[in-house]
């Protein structure tokens, strides 16, 4: 059992910033796509909501990434997950995990553009269970279900896939990435204050 601990802590080193970088950017990309078209499909308008002008929607992939990062994949389990050896317990906690992680950064993020901005990306108003319009029981518990689904079964394989690109194409895109993105994110903050 140790030498598998040791294993996937090494490979974790062996991953890097930079493909974890990519991989989050990856999750925000698929979590605007997802967004838009599931916006397009309920109110049959095509529309880039969220905060940046670029095709992302970071709450998405931080997300994800804080999920794997804190507990991993409902397969393999993190932390004290990793512990868990039965299989029905680690998933439950997981469970727990991916409606708890999402549920609190729609809270944070929601209050924070609301307060201090006043603007609102989202609404649950309307939403049985909800709170200040932030949060809801039924999204959130739809939110734990997706994430359980995608952790166990597509985000292992998005992580295998950037696996490939060589590290030193990995930090460049990463570093040309992130250059972007601060660059989108100063300006909707400039717009946000003036």
């Amino acid at each position: 059992m140790g030498e598998i601990v040791e294993k996937k802590e090494k490979e974790v080193e062996g991953y890097g910033i930079s493909r974890y970088f990519l991989l989050t950017v990856l999750l925000s990309f698929l979590g605007w796509a997802y967004e838009t078209l599931f916006m397009f499909w309920q109110f049959k308008v095509l529309q880039n909501s969220g905060f940046m002008t670029l095709p992302i929607c970071p709450i998405y992939g931080c997300s994800l990434m804080a999920a794997y990062l804190l507990v991993g994949t409902p397969d393999e389990g993190r932390g004290f997950l990793r512990k868990t050896d039965n299989k029905t317990t680690r998933y439950i906690l997981y469970g727990v995990f991916a409606f708890v992680i999402p549920t609190v950064a729609e809270l944070i993020v929601g209050a924070f553009f609301h307060r201090a901005f006043g603007v609102r990306f989202w609404s649950y108003a309307g939403a049985p269970m909800n709170w200040n319009g932030y949060v809801c029981l039924p999204v959130s518990l739809a939110w734990a279900g997706m994430i359980f689904l995608f952790m166990k079964y597509v985000f292992p394989l998005l992580k295998k896939t950037l696996e490939k690109i060589p590290k030193l194409a990995a930090n460049g895109l990463a570093f040309s990435l992130l250059f972007i993105l601060l660059v989108d994110i100063s300006l909707n903050f400039a717009k946000l204050l003036y």
